[in-house]
């Protein structure tokens, strides 16, 4: 379906110039001179409503009363261009070939990103990227030599996917994850570490890429569990950004673990359903997948180590170690450890961290 600028488009190249009209006059200074003319209807005491008087659409024995309207030969694509401004999907590509042009300057490029990430907002510019072809060229800026590119790239997929299936869908079946990970921890020793400015939004696009994803158990498991592997670092890395996102990520997982999809699922969503339905595999619950991989044993262990001050971090890490808790994800000795950790916080603590009120009352009654 044609967008609005489209057909805005259209209806400019596809209008006639009318000539100026002739100053009005006053009907009393009128007078009809055939019985066509309304006026002479209304001198004559004939009802001439809207409903009884034929519009100029109105069929005149059987053919349109609308005259041909030439179609406008002096506009061209440029001069529309600087009336309406270029669709969507033109900027889209012309940022992409920017920042994908090395001989460009790099704040150029950056800026070119900058660009397209805010017209990817739009939920229906980010599901054109697979349409436009757009993906392929994004995760190649991964593996850019300047970090300020790989940034933006990273900023761009989570935008992109964020809370939006059919591009989730077209990140999993371009194997993005694979690509993402060793941004935040590399695979090797060898492999120096991305500055922290570049980890943070390879998070960002992480966890965009995971939340409410019907398979997220499933690429938390791929390739030898890298997934789970990375939370597991995470949830304890040295930098306070990347430890509360990552302890913010597995709480959300552990609320969306058993929960089934209730929405109609795009056809690239349920092609990928099926397909892992045909092979045979089965996944596991998140929650069991993130016991199973040491994830909540680490993230309570970094409770215990926290960095005095770090409130953010304690309730993304409380919140979520609750939530595992009730879902049977934390062993009986995992739990005491958890309670009294609460309980030394006590209640001045408690609201510090955003714990107190109804929510402080809740967890004792979980914890108990």
């Amino acid at each position: 379906m044609a967008d609005l600028n489209t057909l805005l488009r259209w209806s400019i190249a596809n209008s006639t110039t009318s000539p100026q009209a002739p100053p009005t006059q006053s009907s009393a200074s009128l007078s009809a001179l055939h019985p066509s003319d309304p006026l002479y209807r209304l001198q004559n005491g004939e009802d001439i409503s809207p409903a009884s008087t034929p519009g100029p659409a109105t069929p005149v024995n059987g053919a349109s009363a609308l005259p041909n309207v030439p179609h406008r030969s002096d506009l061209t694509s440029e001069m529309l261009d600087v009336i309406m401004g270029k669709p969507d999907s033109a900027v889209m590509k012309e940022k992409m070939e920017i920042a994908m042009d090395e001989s460009r300057e790099v704040d150029e490029r950056v800026e070119a990103l900058d660009d397209f990430e805010m017209l990817i907002e739009f939920i229906d510019n980010a599901n054109n990227m697979a349409v436009l072809k757009l993906w392929k060229p994004i995760l190649e800026l991964l593996q850019s030599p300047h970090p300020s590119i790989v940034s933006r790239a990273c900023w761009v997929i989570g935008t992109a996917v964020q809370n939006n299936l059919k591009a989730q869908a077209a990140l999993y079946l371009y194997e993005a994850l694979p690509l993402l990970l060793p941004l935040i921890y590399p695979e090797s020793s060898s492999t120096s570490s991305q500055p922290s400015f570049v980890r943070a939004k390879a998070t960002y696009a992480f966890s965009s890429a995971l939340k409410h994803w019907p398979l997220a158990s499933s690429a938390l498991s791929a390739n030898s569990s890298s997934g789970y592997s990375v939370l597991k670092q995470g949830v304890i890395d040295p930098e306070p950004v990347i430890r509360r996102k990552m302890a913010f990520l597995v709480g959300t997982l552990v609320m969306q673990s058993g929960e089934k999809y209730e929405g109609e699922l795009p056809n690239e969503v349920r092609n990928l359903i099926e397909e892992r339905m045909r092979s045979g595999t089965k996944s596991e619950s998140l929650v069991d997948g993130l016991k199973a991989h040491g994830v909540f044993t680490e993230l309570l262990k970094g409770l215990k180590e926290v960095p005095e001050g770090d409130f953010e971090y304690e309730e993304n890490a409380i919140r979520t170690l609750v939530r595992a808790v009730e879902k049977g994800g934390l062993s009986p000795e995992e739990k005491n450890d958890l309670r009294a950790i609460w309980e030394n916080r006590g209640a001045l603590g408690q609201e510090e961290r955003g714990l107190g009120g109804e929510d402080g009352v809740e967890i004792a009654r979980i914890l108990a």
